[in-house]
């Protein structure tokens, strides 16, 4: 049975709390020479590091370093709703996120029996304009190459810089985090969330193209978030930094 520290939730100013915590850092995420591999899982687009060392989350909230393993994509079928957080019930378009697995202890497996294993940072997508606006530049490392993947199974390797955009959202200060879980069945109560909230604008067209894919059945992946869920009595902040 679900306890009460589900994910997702609304990020609501009524039930937030304010705190300052130390600088947070992505180490390697961004980098100009990164190598990443993109694959079409069969319910969403799943990106992992080719790096031998990986991508490093610290600070902010965290009390240990965590290790990037892989980032999640989530949609709807139209671009009013898609993302699974939400702030002060505005929804958006769709969102990122990039799983890091806290390194003390020593497997990801480990991880998702403890209440600090998984430390998630999401991004939130907002589509602007309509079929004619241009794409984002920065996130046409992604959406460019969506269509080798359009089939279950399917991956393909990206050019450097691919992850880049997540750099221009984080120079800003201020970001909401709490204690939840997985969105994914079984749903472990595992997740330090950082949800940042200064979306980034992508275009139409560039939404469309994560419907464009296909699950193993052959059929349009045109949905794959959680609705939210109950706050109930959970801690959620808006950090600022030191």
């Amino acid at each position: 049975m679900l306890s009460n520290t589900t994910s997702p939730i609304d990020l609501n100013k009524m039930y937030l709390l304010h705190q300052k915590f130390p600088p947070l850092y992505l180490d390697g995420h961004a980098d100009d020479a990164g190598k990443y591999t993109m694959s079409n899982t069969g319910s969403t687009v799943r990106i992992v590091s080719d790096e031998e060392e990986k991508p490093i989350l610290r600070g902010g909230p965290l009390t240990d370093d965590y290790q990037f393993y892989e980032m999640q994509f989530r949609w709807g079928e139209t671009d009013a709703r898609g993302a699974e957080h939400s702030i002060d019930d505005i929804w958006f378009s769709m969102e990122a996120q990039a799983m890091h697995w806290n390194l003390n202890y020593g497997s990801i497996d480990k991880c998702y029996e403890k209440s600090d294993g998984i430390a998630a940072v999401s991004y939130l997508l907002q589509v602007i304009g309509c079929s004619e606006m241009v794409d984002n530049p920065s996130f046409s490392f992604i959406t460019d190459n969506l269509y080798e993947i359009r089939f279950t199974g399917q991956s393909k390797e990206l050019p450097n810089g691919s992850l880049r955009w997540m750099d221009d959202v984080c120079t800003k200060s201020g970001y909401y985090t709490y204690h939840g879980s997985l969105t994914t069945s079984p749903y472990p109560e595992c997740v330090n969330w950082i949800v940042i909230p200064h979306s980034i604008k992508i275009s139409k067209n560039q939404a469309e193209a994560f419907r464009n894919l296909y699950d193993s059945k052959g059929n349009r992946i045109s949905s794959n978030y959680r609705q939210d869920q109950k706050i109930h009595d959970r801690k959620v902040f808006l950090a600022m930094e030191n």
